[in-house]
């Protein structure tokens, strides 16, 4: 997971309370929360941590409503239907418009699968739960997150599922016994950040979408607002304490925004830093940073217009990347992020601010039953899309043939997920009969060519075994870390020693083909993540990440070849510098081609075939180092896919119109068909 993006609430006091008192210093706080995020996203490297702009947003949003609620309550003016129609009339009007928006360039841009996940991730966010949806749907072959149009609205989740239980959680406290309050929710706070200590090590995906990992974060801004509260009888912070805490408020939140980047595990324990700093700067009202930097007009003025921002920002971005061929340019994305600017100071001005005040003489009952019979009517037209296909009416059957092909060539029964740490011996993946046999073993690389050879194998009399587990190259003694996936090293390294024994002990194996994305540990941001190969079972063997491959990959072949197997040893396809997938659908939607011509103007393909300027090095340090492992080992053999694909200048990425990639690194079916047809020589002598 390379992202971290937000909800950014914009709630004052006085617009969700009229009686309190509004404080310009919060929306400048606002302002560098949103802008940070903003700027993150166009992937400016100064602002590598800009992601945490979301946990300081969850500390003023736990603040102020928390403040309300318990305000009310104590007063005992608060309502239930008061309560979630004012949250109706803050949070819905905004989305529903921006939503609508995303939906009319979807329908222009997206292809049918592209345009059914989005009328998916839409629905989940109108009725609370994208962030489930997200981090459920985030499977190894899922989409690139960037170009999820409404990914934004996970943190929306985030709070409206909080909202769900703080109410009644604060009424019920408050009827024992005022004075178990405080305790009892530092305590749900307490529990809530050690959850995400510990899923944020064993469980990130969880750790980083879902509510009980992440409430700790609004409950600091909650535990604030009670303590500060009249009725705790807390006295006013001393000005020289203020000024040390603004000054510090503001270097915590700074240094997070500047020091943190997507290799750092979160949120967990680093999320305090701008969590901290974020409480500090609310408390400290009267100093210096607030009164004059926080406060200032510019600051306050994004500070108001920060939602809209925010939900304006990321489906323009995400809808450049899904249009570009390539990786937009950073100069190109922060302008897109400036421009969306301009409407989001629009649905501020002619949504947000109208809609908040609507509505004042109707009963908050009747307002409630108003939008959710919206959210209804919106909901049943996204799902109308979902189960038309994405509106697959609107496109050439021949785009609609290239999906298919497209998802029948992602994953299998017979690639092992992250977790699994045995291969799948079913007859699915080994034939059955007694037939000599052809046996795959790798990652999901080598799973791309799994139909393919299984196809071939057949051809030619022969039976299939196909052992690939999600990022596990095949390898005795060594395996593949990844932080992102803690205990990954110690599953592939059980998988691997179960799969190549079983294939070593087979009599009916003959001829073993071993495949895999071996430079993945060598590309500069999976080194920059802490990705490398290392020791079976994760043990400190002082080798570097290339010899560990080498020796690895040399001793795996030796296994195989002492049971008496043929080997054959492939480096891996070409990596793509643009995702051929998105690019299939630009001929079947004008809109989508003329940006892409826009966008990429040097992306000219002749014939299914693209400049070399558009592929990763294919002389690169995974396939000269299992060139190395292959020529130590006397006997075995090594073939080149990427000679295959490739000529000196030209690299094949489809045959007219049939992409031969699924995404910018795995075959897709017919793209296998075509490698495997050019290695029969080598698999048949």
């Amino acid at each position: 997971m390379d992202i971290a993006t937000g909800h950014l609430n914009k709630l004052t006091i006085t617009e969700e309370a009229p009686a309190s008192r509004y404080r310009r210093d919060i929306d400048g706080l606002r302002a560098i929360a949103v802008a940070s995020v903003v700027l993150f996203h166009t992937g400016l490297a100064s602002v590598g941590g800009g992601f945490v702009g979301v946990d300081v947003f969850f500390v003023i949003s736990g603040f102020l409503i928390g403040g309300i609620v318990h305000r009310e309550i104590c007063s005992r003016a608060f309502s239930f239907a008061e309560f979630y129609a004012r949250r109706a009339r803050r949070i819905l009007p905004a989305l529903i418009a921006v939503a609508a928006a995303t939906l009319a360039f979807g329908l222009v841009l997206l292809g049918p699968d592209e345009m059914r996940r989005l009328s998916a991730s839409m629905a989940a966010a109108l009725t609370g739960v994208s962030n489930v949806w997200f981090w459920a749907t985030a499977g190894y072959f899922s989409p690139d997150a960037r170009g999820e149009p409404f990914l934004m609205t996970w943190s929306l989740g985030i709070e409206e599922q909080f909202y769900l239980f703080l109410p009644p959680l604060l009424l019920l406290l408050n009827r024992i016994g005022g004075r178990v309050t405080l305790p009892v929710i530092a305590a749900i706070t307490l529990l809530s950040l050690a959850l995400s200590v510990v899923f944020t090590t064993s469980f990130p995906g969880e750790a980083f979408y879902l509510l009980p990992t992440r409430a700790w974060e609004l409950g600091i801004g909650v535990l604030l607002a009670l303590a500060l509260a009249p009725a705790a009888g807390a006295r006013p912070i001393p000005r020289v304490a203020q000024e040390w805490l603004g000054a510090a408020g503001l270097a915590a939140v700074a240094a997070a925004i500047i020091l943190f980047d997507h290799r750092l595990p979160y949120p967990g324990m680093a999320a305090l830093l701008p969590t901290l700093g974020a409480a500090a700067l609310i408390m400290a009202e009267q100093s210096v940073v607030n009164r004059r930097l926080l406060a200032a007009t510019p600051l306050v003025w994004i500070g108001l217009i920060s939602y809209s921002w925010y939900l304006w920002h990321w489906p323009l971005l995400a809808f450049v990347r899904i249009c570009a061929a390539g990786s937009p340019s950073i100069t190109l994305m922060t302008g897109v992020a400036l421009f969306s600017l301009v409407p989001a100071w629009l649905s501020w001005h002619f949504v947000e601010r109208p809609f908040r005040h609507a509505g004042r003489h109707v009963t908050a009952a009747r307002q409630l039953g108003r939008y959710g019979a919206a959210m209804a009517a919106g909901v049943a037209a996204l799902l109308l899309i979902y189960v038309s296909h994405g509106l697959a009416v609107r496109l050439d059957p021949a785009a609609i043939a290239i999906e298919k092909t497209l998802d029948d060539s992602r994953g299998g029964a017979c690639l092992a997920p992250y977790g699994a740490d045995r291969p799948n011996l079913s007859s699915t993946c080994v034939t059955p009969d007694g037939r000599p046999r052809l046996a795959l073993l790798g990652d999901s690389h080598a799973a791309a060519l799994g139909e393919a050879l299984r196809a071939d194998a057949a051809r030619h009399g022969l039976g299939f075994a196909q052992l690939t587990k999600s990022s596990c190259p095949p390898l005795l003694g060594a395996s593949r870390a990844m932080p992102n996936h803690p205990g990954h090293v110690r599953e592939c390294t059980r998988y691997n020693q179960a799969a190549i024994e079983t294939v070593a002990q087979d009599p009916l194996v003959r001829t073993v083909v071993l495949s895999g994305f071996w430079q993945v540990p060598f590309g500069a941001s999976a080194v920059a993540a802490g990705d490398a190969y290392v020791k079976a079972g994760g043990k400190v063997s002082g080798r570097s990440s290339e010899d560990e491959l080498r020796l690895a990959l040399a001793r795996t072949i030796r296994r195989l070849m002492a049971a008496g197997k043929r080997v054959v040893v492939l480096s891996d396809v070409p990596y793509l510098r643009f995702n051929p997938a998105r690019h299939a659908m630009a001929p079947f939607l004008p809109a989508r081609r003329a940006a892409e011509a826009l966008l990429s103007p040097d992306f000219q393909p002749i014939g299914g075939q693209i400049d070399r300027q558009f592929v990763e090095p294919t002389d690169d340090t995974g396939a000269r180092v299992v060139q190395q492992a292959v020529g130590d080992v006397r006997g075995a053999t090594f073939v080149s896919l990427s000679q295959i694909l490739c000529t000196p200048s030209l690299c094949r990425f489809a045959e007219g119109t049939t992409p031969f990639y699924i995404d910018p690194e795995h075959l897709s079916r017919p793209g296998a068909d075509h490698v495997v047809a050019a290695l029969a020589g080598e698999l048949w002598p």
